[in-house]
């Protein structure tokens, strides 16, 4: 027997996300290629530095071409210390370097009272970044969220401090992970087994409840500058609006905080700038972007990056949604359902993507099953989201 019910369907979109190191490829008025250096050289822990190319409005598919990312895959990477000190590129057992090449450097024994710098070496050119002493990373007093009066936008704030006389400038980094479940919680197990003699048996749902990890891709930076104290209170560095799944149960916010130059402060805002301009009509030309990186045989050519070395101290922030009460809940779209009784249609709706979700029983004879309610699996199995059904360790709940 076939029952057809009509119900309400959410389809949730996971926005995405990239690892420890950004995916920065800036766009950039004229012409691009331009090469990018993104990352830091953090005294004690193992520091990484992703080499890619930018973008341009002319750019194409066709003009990205295959050649430009051949000659950072054949470049070394190494940083070397004040008194010659090499710290060579090493990545982690087990790690493979796809697209764009990212260096690892163990800098967990580096002399804090040295100078550190980047080097790169490849067909085009040796490039250095310049000389720098590590920056302490100020202190985190507190991370906190707070929103707004309509209730559309959160923003996360952090407070930090140092002792220094004179202004401070900040970047962050955020790692965030959050919980979010299915849009149906199943009790049953479809036993596939290839024919139509497939059976539905009573299980428990692993697939339900699902965490996600990535990092926040925005420029994060803030400065005390003008400001009376070397103090920030409350300082927003992004914003989640109220339909992100990623707040809808439990969310946390992973920050590490760094101190920079204020040179590199310049730098990062107005790269910020352009990014949320896109080319405007007055838009900065591209030597405007010049970081600390350089082609130490050309110096003409740009190169795009600001490579800092500090330390960094990182603190985390989690959002309850049942004490936040931010989340709205979009209303989903209508979408038909069968229930299903023979094991011929079982196997189908399996094939078709679908799996069971509810036992429905006859109204009239209530010791009869009338079969099971199918639902698509990307809306019964939380893992076609992109997340893990794997806890993190330390979750709160």
């Amino acid at each position: 027997m076939k029952k057809r019910h009509i119900l309400l369907l959410l389809f949730a979109v996971a926005a995405v996300v990239g690892s420890c190191v950004y995916d920065f490829n800036p766009q950039i008025d004229g012409e691009g290629g331009y090469m990018i250096v993104d990352g830091n050289i953090v005294i004690g822990e193992v520091s990484q530095v992703r080499l890619s190319y930018s973008w341009s409005l002319v750019d194409t598919l066709a003009t990205q071409d295959q050649a430009r990312m051949a000659v950072l895959q054949r470049s070394k990477m190494y940083v070397e210390d004040s008194k010659g000190r090499r710290y060579e590129n090493t990545p982690p057992d087990g790690v493979y370097i796809a697209g764009a090449p990212i260096g690892y450097f163990d800098m967990r024994d580096a002399d804090p009272s040295l100078e550190y710098r980047l080097v790169i070496e490849n067909e085009k050119g040796t490039y250095a970044s310049l000389w720098a002493e590590p920056l302490s990373p100020g202190q985190i007093d507190g991370l906190s969220y707070g929103i707004s009066d309509d209730k559309s936008t959160m923003s996360i704030r952090v407070s930090a401090h140092t002792s220094d006389p004179v202004p401070s400038y900040y970047r962050w980094k955020v790692e965030e992970t959050w919980e979010y479940h299915a849009q149906k919680q199943s009790s049953f197990n479809y036993i596939y087994t290839g024919g139509p003699d497939g059976t539905i048996e009573p299980g428990q749902d692993t697939v339900y409840r699902c965490w996600k990890t990535g990092v926040r891709p925005e420029i994060m930076t803030g400065s005390t500058e003008g400001l009376k104290e070397d103090r920030l209170v409350d300082h927003a560095i992004y914003t989640l609006v109220n339909t992100d799944q990623r707040i809808s149960w439990m969310y946390a916010a992973d920050v590490t905080q760094m101190r920079i130059p204020e040179e590199a402060y310049r730098y990062w805002e107005q790269m910020n700038n352009n990014l949320n301009d896109v080319g405007g009509l007055f838009s900065p030309e591209p030597s405007e972007y010049r970081g600390n990186v350089a082609n130490v045989d050309h110096p003409e050519e740009l190169v795009l990056g600001y490579v800092g070395v500090m330390s960094v101290v990182r603190k985390r922030l989690y959002v309850d949604e049942g004490e936040a009460q931010f989340y709205k809940y979009i209303r989903p779209a209508e979408f038909m359902l069968d229930t299903l009784a023979s094991p011929v249609e079982w196997l189908e709706a399996y094939q078709d993507g679908k799996l069971p979700v509810i036992d429905i029983w006859s109204e009239s004879r209530p010791d009869v099953l009338l079969g099971y309610e199918w639902w698509p699996a990307r809306c019964v199995d939380c893992r076609l989201q992109g997340g893990t059904t794997r806890k993190p360790p330390e979750w709160p709940m």
